[in-house]
């Protein structure tokens, strides 16, 4: 009985030790105290990812790199970032809303270091967010002016013959211009004149608020003086320190204890191809066709729909038959709204617009919708880097408008019209023999300009759509109708000067219209919510057959359609193609980006 009890003792004393050894042990090893992580910044920046888009070049969501700079943000372990900021494709408002989340992660404690193996004016502007630049010693930085261009397509007309027989209703709805004439009106480059002013202003304060030895005087200079190698761009202060990446990565190594552990790549999934050789591998490519992505359910979490309109508004027959959710059709996002409209969870509505603009008809079914919503619910529109024209027009009735400054809006006006053919027809030997019936038969023919009564028809048309669209601003703006007129016409302007002019409410990006929604429902700031993306998607391989099937049923004579990335391409690409399908387009002038 001895022996036993004293085999229990002992048993018992090893079981102890090894428990405490294991704890110890365990305790030794802990995960490190402290982390520096890397996020990288490239390439095309878009609104949404698209499910599939055959032709486009790939782009990173602008959401994805919000995520990852929140995740660090609210990690109290990561003590700072390296920003990789490598050749971006991007207008002024995704920039301005990146820069300003780098901006307060630096205010919120953390040290945040851009690193550019070369740059230009936007990926140096993102860097000046940041509070050390390091640039590769054999890097350069082209801080050059802005310039802004149109290309004239008359004389190329001319030489095939065909003739622009296109009208505009606004002193500045210059998009037919291209067409039309050889140079810019003195209303277009009184216009371009303005935005490049402000722009370039905005630019040379985003320098000097960036780098604390160089004031808005000294920024003018600078960028006069651009581009820079690396050791001017050194030895004017434009850049803290010149290094290649892996001796970066070993200062900060040296400068932390050996607790502080550094993360590549930080909030970046590694995605595999599958295996088709595999059954598992061909389940889960199939699964890529038929398995859309799903929204979580938080049932005691407030709810906010947040709806994306983002591309040319287009009307709702089929154009895009290899840009699958690139463009703004009335019956996904009218449906998206009707979603967020009827579900009694959904407290509020943000609409995030980045578009150009469009089809007239499409952009009034939208508003229609947007004024329901808002009667309904408090409905905020978030302005990207462009929402003018028909992306102002569906913008128009919401309850309160936010957009960055430097975002492109505005352009109140119409446009319409058509290209007569005829010439560079017979050129190449094809003519139409043709019979109609009506006086304004051929009214939409490529083969004759406007009779005099189809240019009083459509004439006609176009006033009517300009003053609708103006009245409806007015009432959304709660403004006169002269009052707007007077800065519509088809003027564009940056979202600095919007604000000053009462065209939007609010100077932000997303996350400030998200904060406006919770506040018009007494939802408080740091309370968390769920936020219900609309349209929800849809499995691919349903996408793509709804796509087939309404595609045939397009008629052979009409155009078709190219990626919105690749139109993008091609000025005016898109008036174009509208103008084929019908009379009337409000469709910005013109693409601002940041080279």
């Amino acid at each position: 009985m001895e022996m036993i009890k004293n085999r229990f003792i002992l048993t018992f004393t090893v079981a102890l030790l090894t428990t405490l050894l294991t704890a110890f042990a365990q305790d030794t090893e802990k995960p490190p105290t402290n982390q520096f992580v890397e996020i990288s910044i490239s390439g095309a920046l878009s609104e949404v990812k698209p499910t599939f888009a055959l032709g486009t070049v790939p782009t990173t969501p602008l959401n994805n790199i919000l995520k990852s700079i929140d995740k660090i943000e609210e990690n109290k372990r990561i003590i700072g970032v390296i920003i990789r900021i490598g050749g971006i494709d991007t207008g002024w408002g995704k920039l301005q809303e990146i820069r300003n989340r780098l901006i307060n992660l630096h205010q919120n404690g953390k040290m945040v270091i851009s690193y550019l193996d070369s740059a230009n004016n936007a990926e140096y502007l993102l860097a000046t967010a940041t509070e050390q630049i390091i640039l590769a010693p054999a890097g350069t930085i082209g801080l050059t002016g802005l310039r802004a261009e149109v290309i004239f397509y008359k004389g190329i007309l001319d030489k095939f013959d065909i003739k622009a027989d296109l009208f505009a209703i606004g002193d500045y709805k210059s998009a037919i211009e291209p067409y039309t004439r050889k140079n810019m009106s003195e209303a277009q480059r009184q216009a371009m004149t303005s935005i490049l002013d402000n722009l370039h202003q905005q630019q040379v304060d985003m320098i000097a608020a960036g780098r604390e030895h160089i004031n808005a005087e000294r920024a003018i200079e600078l960028i006069n003086q651009g581009p820079f190698t690396a050791n001017e761009a050194h030895e004017v202060g434009l850049v803290d320190s010149l290094s290649y990446y892996d001796q970066l990565i070993t200062s900060l190594e040296s400068n932390h204890d050996s607790k502080t552990e550094f993360i590549p790549n930080y909030g970046k999934k590694a995605v595999t191809q599958p295996d088709l050789g595999t059954f598992t591998g061909l389940m889960k490519f199939i699964s890529m066709f038929t398995k859309p992505t799903t929204q979580s359910k938080k049932h005691n979490t407030p709810k906010i729909a947040l709806i994306y309109a983002t591309g040319p508004i287009m009307p709702n027959h089929p154009q895009i038959p290899f840009g699958i959710g690139a463009g703004i059709t009335p019956h996904r996002i009218i449906d998206a709204l009707q979603t967020a409209r009827k579900d009694e969870s959904v407290r509020a509505i943000v609409i995030r617009v980045d578009s150009p603009g469009g089809s007239a008809l499409a952009s009034d079914l939208i508003w229609h919708e947007v004024k329901q919503a808002q009667e309904q619910k408090p409905t905020i529109v978030s302005m990207s880097d462009v929402a003018a024209s028909g992306g102002y027009y569906i913008s128009a009735a919401a309850t309160e408008i936010v957009a960055q400054p430097g975002t492109i809006t505005g352009s109140i006006g119409v446009l319409g019209g058509k290209l007569n053919l005829k010439g560079i027809y017979n050129k190449v030997g094809l003519t139409k023999d043709i019979i109609t019936r009506g006086k304004n038969a051929d009214i939409y023919s490529d083969y004759s300009n406007f009779s005099q009564s189809e240019r009083q028809k459509i004439e006609k048309m176009l006033h009517k759509v300009y003053d609708d669209f103006v009245n409806k601003v007015a009432e959304g703006r709660q403004k006169t109708y002269d009052e707007i007129h007077q800065i519509a016409q088809g003027r564009v302007w940056t979202g600095q000067q919007a604000k000053e002019l009462g065209l939007i409410d609010w100077l932000g990006g997303l996350d400030t219209a998200l904060a406006i929604a919770k506040k018009h429902v007494s939802i408080s700031h740091d309370e968390p919510i769920e936020i219900i993306t609309l349209p929800k998607p849809k499995p691919l391989l349903e996408i793509l057959m709804e796509d087939f099937e309404a595609n045939l049923q397009v008629p052979l004579n009409r155009h078709i359609s190219v990626p919105y990335s690749l139109a993008k391409s091609i000025p005016n690409f898109h008036l174009i193609q509208l103008l084929a399908h019908e009379p009337m387009a409000t469709i910005i002038p013109f693409d601002i980006e940041i080279r």
